[in-house]
């Protein structure tokens, strides 16, 4: 029986092989070198009971793949945008990319999607739903303030370390293979949007 690579790298989008997805970017020949040091440093650690080999392995090749990363675009230059006002004084907005939505919205499309969702900062606990299959959602799903700030905006306003946080939010997909949609549209949308609203600066939660 063969064994192609890329069921290999079929691995869970979980938080224990959220460094270890990016061998899928190396090349067959890394791939393969991988999984023989891996098999050959796991049987040795378990004829011997010390694991911290295999430790050092995965840390080694984590550390390795991220350093080889390259960013899928680039940008000559950016535009600056100087905070001009006390944060005191200041509208905050808040936006994620963490797949999250209210009940009664559309759910993203997990296999790629560059749309974005309105939530209002009113929304109640018990709606907020989560539409992502590329990272843990685990704590998402228990506290949506971790990639979607909104009761913590809520709590700077009280506070008064905030001016003002506006509502509504926006939610994003993150994963998004093909990134034309959000540069030509829906980034520029929300964009404008924002602009519109007098917003001052805003929180991304990212994931």
């Amino acid at each position: 029986m063969s064994v192609e690579v890329k069921d290999l790298l079929a691995n869970p989008e979980t938080i224990p092989f959220s460094r270890l997805k990016y061998l899928a970017r190396n090349s067959e020949e890394d791939v393969v070198k991988f999984f023989n040091e891996l098999f050959n440093l796991a049987a040795v650690a378990k004829d011997e009971a010390d694991w911290s080999p295999v430790e050092q392995f995965l840390d080694g090749w984590e550390d390795l793949l991220v350093r080889r990363l390259e960013p899928p675009m680039r940008f000559d230059k950016a535009p600056w945008a100087p905070f001009a006002k006390p944060l005191s004084e200041a509208r905050i907005a808040v936006l994620s990319t963490g797949g999250i939505y209210v009940e009664g919205q559309a759910p993203f499309d997990t296999t790629g999607d560059w749309s974005f969702r309105e939530i209002p900062l009113d929304s109640p606990a018990g709606s907020f739903r989560v539409a992502h299959t590329h990272y843990d959602i685990t704590g998402v799903a228990e506290d949506v303030d971790a990639v979607l700030a909104i009761h913590r905006l809520l709590e700077l306003e009280a506070e008064g370390v905030i001016g003002e946080a506006v509502s509504p939010t926006y939610s994003f997909m993150g994963y998004i293979p093909d990134p034309s949609g959000l540069i030509e549209a829906t980034a520029p949308e929300v964009g404008e949007r924002l602009k519109e609203a007098k917003v001052d600066g805003a929180v991304i939660g990212t994931t």
